[in-house]
């Protein structure tokens, strides 16, 4: 199964974006409206700059800072983890249980896809059939025996 697959059975809500001028109030109520846990974060041309979380709002909380006036691009993370549309999930999978990240961009020559999250990754499998399974399967054993 290719993260391509997850992408296309997630649909048009596949990607959020967030310009990086945004303010930490536009994202928090982007992703209250929304329903979602990360942004990507695009510059005026529409390139990807960076992601920013839940978990990144969190730590800015404690700061008491002015959530009107401190730019997205202050808190957002630049160092981007992502992955190709056309990798295998296991590749996802691996990325973001070394990385311990629950969301990932996909990118395909340069430029966004999607993301996917943890959650997308469950739902393929479980939604995965007899043969997929029998590929997770034997990955999972192959990592298991090398680690």
């Amino acid at each position: 199964m290719k993260i391509r697959d997850i992408l296309k059975s997630k649909g048009s809500k596949s990607v959020f974006t967030i310009p990086a001028s945004a303010t930490l109030s536009d994202l928090v109520r982007g992703a209250k409206e929304m329903k979602v846990g990360a942004f990507l974060v695009t510059d005026g041309k529409g390139d990807l700059v960076g992601i920013v979380s839940e978990r990144d709002v969190m730590s800015q909380c404690a700061k008491s800072l002015d959530f009107d006036n401190i730019p997205v691009r202050d808190i957002m993370t630049k160092e981007i983890i992502s992955a190709d549309e056309n990798d295998g999930i296991n590749v996802a999978m691996d990325l973001m249980v070394a990385r311990k990240i629950r969301h990932l961009p996909v990118l395909s020559q340069g430029r966004i896809r999607g993301m996917i999250t943890i959650r997308d990754l469950v739902d393929a499998v479980l939604g995965a059939d007899e043969q997929e399974l029998d590929e997770f399967v034997r990955y999972l054993r192959e990592r298991v025996r090398s680690t």
